[in-house]
């Protein structure tokens, strides 16, 4: 009777914690691969928009090109490297992947 009772008890337990569980979907980091991979390929292309921003913010092309590069690679190095960490760890978790940096993906300066 005392084995019937902890073999009950184990397996209650054991369902408690798992059926909470499967009711979320089980996703699989696709969104964090994607943005990862993009990061990793386009993480340069913040160099040449550093440039162009600040340019066009300072109206001076000396500063354009100094500061500007210096930026760029700070941003990309940055970038990058947030991309190499999401292909690194996107099977870890996968239930709210949220970007390190932003924004997500590069923007074009206009």
């Amino acid at each position: 009777m005392k084995r019937v009772f902890i073999i009950a008890l184990v397996t209650a337990i054991i369902l408690g914690i798992t059926l909470p569980m499967a009711a979320e979907p089980i996703k699989i980091g696709t969104e964090k691969l994607e943005r990862g991979g993009k990061n990793i390929v386009l993480g340069w292309t913040e160099v040449p928009d550093a440039i162009i921003k600040v340019t066009k913010d300072t109206n001076n092309p000396f500063l354009g090109i100094t500061v500007g590069l210096v930026k760029g690679v700070l941003n990309a190095f940055a970038r990058t490297a947030s991309g190499a960490l999401d292909v690194a760890t996107f099977p870890l978790d996968s239930n709210k992947p949220e970007p390190l940096i932003k924004p997500e993906m590069i923007e074009v300066a206009e």
